[in-house]
């Protein structure tokens, strides 16, 4: 539609304008203010969340590389305990790796038990990835190979020995030293066999 010529009706058409955007702006407004106020909100929230996130990964990361450290000096206990405290208040990755040392230091100090029940209890974690609770439970059964029941060990280690475990070359290897420690001389023989065999 063309737009009107004479300026009197120029006038009335923009009044016209001006009346329906004051009425749409009467109806809508505040809804759009609200919209305009969420979009600002969830923007702050959602880059305030990044920034809390992004420092608290990083305190983790020189807690445990601080940990590592007193490991290194072969301060085992306080080590330790500083994985300990990681393992509680850090986020999931950093805790994972620290509860993972925390086992390994118990064992360094031969504390077996203790090693092998830190372990088990990442492998019951439902938090954590199959692969990576997998690996809890062969460590567990590693540090329990020569005080625990060999059968009830080589049971649990079972599933670990599926073609499609990354740690079924491990287990395997373990089931067969169990399997010589119970007097199973010919089945150790055909694991073993199987393991030499197997080009992966």
């Amino acid at each position: 539609m063309a737009e009107p010529s004479d300026p009197l009706l120029q006038e009335i058409d923009e009044d016209l304008r001006h009346e329906r955007m004051a009425r749409l702006w009467q109806r809508y407004g505040n809804a759009v203010i609200g919209v305009a106020l969420a979009v600002v909100v969830i923007v702050a929230g959602h880059q305030g969340w990044k920034s809390y996130d992004l420092s608290k990964r990083q305190d983790a990361s020189l807690r445990y590389t601080e940990a590592a450290r007193i490991a290194d000096q072969k301060n085992a206990v306080e080590a330790e305990k500083a994985f300990a405290v990681l393992a509680q208040n850090a986020p999931a990755g950093y805790a994972m790796l620290a509860r993972f040392r925390e086992a390994a230091l118990a064992a360094q100090q031969g504390d077996a038990p203790r090693a092998a029940s830190l372990y088990r209890r990442l492998a019951g974690d439902g938090g954590i990835e199959t692969s990576f609770r997998d690996l809890a439970l062969m460590l567990a059964a590693l540090t329990d190979a020569d005080r625990a029941e060999p059968k009830a060990l080589r049971q649990e280690i079972g599933r670990l020995m599926a073609d499609a475990s990354p740690w079924r070359h491990m287990a395997r290897e373990l089931a067969a030293l169990l399997s010589l420690k119970t007097g199973e001389t010919p089945g150790a023989r055909e694991e073993f066999r199987r393991l030499a065999e197997d080009p992966t």
